[in-house]
């Protein structure tokens, strides 16, 4: 992508995760050429067939979920009578494989769920049609999203796609770790610093080796929840250009300095979640883990705010539904999006992934603080995390996000200047977007 623009939805008022999706016990999956999976659900002699026959394919990054009452898709089918084929591609190469059936005209799908990178991009080049045409005969409540998206409307001159939740990064702790330790709970307006304390006193050690670290370190997500919130503004929406700096510098400096006492862990290619495993007091992560975790953790955790350091910062995550300009049934196509921005299916998106939904009204109702996390109590930190939330580096290519990620992961390791991991990431970022 040589440039960026703004996205845009022209709703006068909108809103923005990666989510649990869900499958019938019906479901047939099969994996394709290109290593994608392909989920087709049936409807059952109960459906409300409204058009028997009629076939919608859906591409997402997410595996079905596995329970039939909160599969909003299978649920989708049973009120529209329309059957649904899911395309599941891998999160690691959704992005560019996305943009390789744009540029080909690929007609195997109907509507893409596209990331805020590139959503600008594929309504430029015609690759998904506009919906402001369904819009004006439509139910969906577009004066009532929250108003994040509002300030990306500009530019694109059309409704291209719509948010279907709105996600963030949150403070995951262990109760049972701070109890052991007497420390007080994190609270939405817990300070960076802190955060910091804490983390180093719980830090658990052997003989100089720890066996639990005070928190985990940034992921994908929360490395920009940390640059932002150390004053960096990350994404300029005007330009389309990554700004980062003396934020970025002080973060990376942070985590090396906690890498180095063991506080945290090295960077490493081990995926394994140390928090989930009972190895790590605390992690930043998406607000998506609370459906991942639910009742399933082996002690009592909850969630906060990311702590605040120089500004109260959180990036907002979501997908956007949009219709490929190839497809050769968009008015099925928005049926099945109605159905999926309505309430019904905004609630069942909610149940299964605790992300709420962009709609204002549908979010009120608080679908989304998940049934089966038990032992959380301060729900106030979604909506409080939401509060602060703005598009950042999801608007960034993802090359170049990933690139920068792998610069400040060399510097905490000691191999390169904090100043040094910035000056690269800002000129890779530079010669990728092209600025």
């Amino acid at each position: 992508m040589k440039t960026k623009k703004v996205l845009t939805l022209l709703l006068t008022a909108v809103m923005v995760c990666s989510t649990l999706f869900g499958c019938s016990n019906d479901s047939k999956n099969v994996n394709t050429a290109d290593n994608s999976t392909v989920t087709s659900s049936k409807k059952d002699s109960k459906s409300t067939s409204k058009t028997s026959g009629e076939k919608i394919t859906i591409a997402t990054w997410n595996e079905p979920h596995q329970d039939e009452e909160l599969d909003m898709f299978r649920q989708c089918e049973k009120a529209t009578g329309i059957d649904l084929e899911i395309t599941v591609i891998p999160e690691s190469d959704y992005s560019s494989k996305l943009n390789q059936m744009i540029a080909t005209k690929d007609d195997s799908i109907d509507i893409y769920i596209i990331w805020e990178n590139d959503i600008a991009n594929f309504a430029q080049v015609g690759g998904i049609i506009p919906f402001d045409d369904y819009l004006s005969n439509s139910d969906i409540k577009t004066d009532e999203f929250i108003d994040a998206v509002a300030k990306l409307s500009n530019g694109l001159g059309g409704t291209y796609g719509l948010p279907w939740c709105a996600a963030t990064e949150l403070l995951y702790y262990n109760q049972d770790m701070f109890d052991e330790a007497g420390i007080g709970y994190p609270s939405n307006d817990w300070d960076y610093e802190d955060f910091k304390i804490a983390a180093e006193k719980l830090t658990q050690k052997n003989n100089g080796t720890t066996n639990v670290y005070g928190c985990t370190l940034p992921n994908t997500q929360t490395w920009w929840a940390g640059i932002g919130g150390a004053g960096d503004q990350v994404y300029d929406p005007s330009n389309g250009q990554m700004v980062i700096g003396d934020g970025a510098v002080k973060f990376i400096t942070d985590c090396a300095e906690m890498v180095s006492k063991g506080i945290m862990p090295e960077p490493s290619s081990d995926t394994a979640d140390l928090f989930a495993a009972g190895k790590a007091a605390m992690s930043w992560q998406g607000s998506w883990n609370i459906g991942t975790y639910g009742g399933d953790l082996d002690f009592n955790w909850d969630i906060a705010t990311i702590p605040t350091d120089q500004v109260k910062y959180n990036t907002l995550h979501t997908g956007f539904y949009s219709i490929n300009a190839q497809s050769k049934n968009p008015e099925k196509a928005f049926e099945v999006i109605e159905y999926l921005m309505g309430e019904e299916g905004q609630k069942l998106n909610s149940k299964a992934s605790g992300n709420p939904s962009a709609i204002i009204s549908i979010a009120d109702k608080g679908a989304w603080k998940v049934e089966s996390a038990t032992t959380v109590d301060n729900w106030e930190a979604i909506t409080d995390s939401l509060a602060a939330g703005v598009f950042g580096y999801t608007c960034l290519p993802a090359g170049v996000t990933n690139n920068a990620i792998s610069e400040f992961n060399t510097a905490v390791l000691g191999q390169k200047t904090p100043q040094e991991a910035v000056d690269n990431a800002l000129q890779y970022a530079k010669e990728t977007i092209g600025y």
